[in-house]
């Protein structure tokens, strides 16, 4: 990992949905205000209208959720994350609420390490136009608001590997498999790591443990009687009827960055462990 240096220019972005997220980014700016330049944006506005400078850190208060908008407002920037948990689990961010000043100083003078993180390349193709997107977590297709049978053809670098009946599919990067996939039932990957799992929701196939790849381009082709949508990161989403097929694979150049502590490998494991409440002497059933 990197080292992380002192920024000069620090964004601060919050979720516009909790007062006590704008609260909580007042009070670092004024905080922080006389060391370094500061600008304060909800992500509602910052997706729609962009930062006002390009910062040196952002600073990403509220939850999971706010990282992955964070990361969208940041896409194609070498830009690191700082995540300040105001949510429940929060995987994805480095220090909780009720920490910010005990530990936000040494991160910001310099005693941390850049994360870097995978990112999806989805391409969404129809007959006469393509739309490409970046996902940190995942894509997922899904039904609409009807209960009907999703079909889901996979191909693996053109190949056709199965066609998946169901609700649908998630395809998520390593830091994804905490999210919508574990939820499936996914495997956990860690995180620095360069595969994707496809994952289907609710199957009625032998093959519903889902699929790790590395090195390849996934295709899916989707069909129903009814209306589908696809969902980037959970909050952009499309109707599947305007395309004819999705291509997903690894972004080899665009990358997501984060400020960790110095640490932070040895401390994952354990950290990710506390999160999903595994406690020493628990016992995981495989029934």
């Amino acid at each position: 990992m990197d080292k992380f240096y002192t920024p000069n220019t620090i964004a601060i972005l919050f979720n516009e949905k909790l007062d006590e997220c704008e609260l909580l980014a007042n009070k670092i700016k004024n905080d922080i205000k006389d060391d370094f330049e500061v600008f304060v944006q909800n992500t509602e506005y910052s997706l729609e209208n962009g930062l006002p400078s390009s910062p040196d850190l952002l600073i990403s208060i509220g939850g999971d959720g706010t990282i992955l908008r964070c990361s969208k407002v940041l896409n194609g920037t070498n830009c690191p994350i700082l995540g300040i948990n105001m949510g429940n689990l929060g995987f994805l961010c480095e220090i909780d609420s009720n920490e910010v000043d005990n530990k936000l100083q040494s991160y910001l003078n310099g005693k941390a390490v850049i994360e870097t993180r995978n990112k999806l390349k989805i391409n969404l193709i129809s007959s006469n136009s393509k739309k490409e997107y970046s996902a940190l977590n995942d894509i997922v297709i899904s039904r609409g608001s009807k209960i009907r049978v999703v079909n889901v053809e996979a191909l693996i670098n053109g190949n056709h590997f199965a066609t998946y009946k169901g609700d649908g599919i998630v395809v998520s990067t390593a830091t994804g498999s905490t999210a919508y996939s574990l939820s499936l039932g996914g495997a956990i990957l860690s995180p620095a790591s360069n595969k994707m799992i496809m994952k289907p929701i609710a199957a009625h196939t032998s093959l519903m443990g889902g699929l790790v790849t590395e090195n390849v381009v996934i295709s899916l082709r989707a069909s129903s009687n009814e209306d589908l949508s696809i969902s980037v990161d959970g909050f952009i989403d499309n109707k599947i009827d305007d395309f004819d097929q999705i291509d997903v694979e690894i972004d080899k150049e665009n990358k997501a960055f984060f400020v960790r502590t110095e640490n932070f490998e040895d401390l994952y494991w354990s950290s990710l462990a506390q999160k999903l409440d595994l406690k020493k002497g628990d016992v995981i059933s495989g029934k």
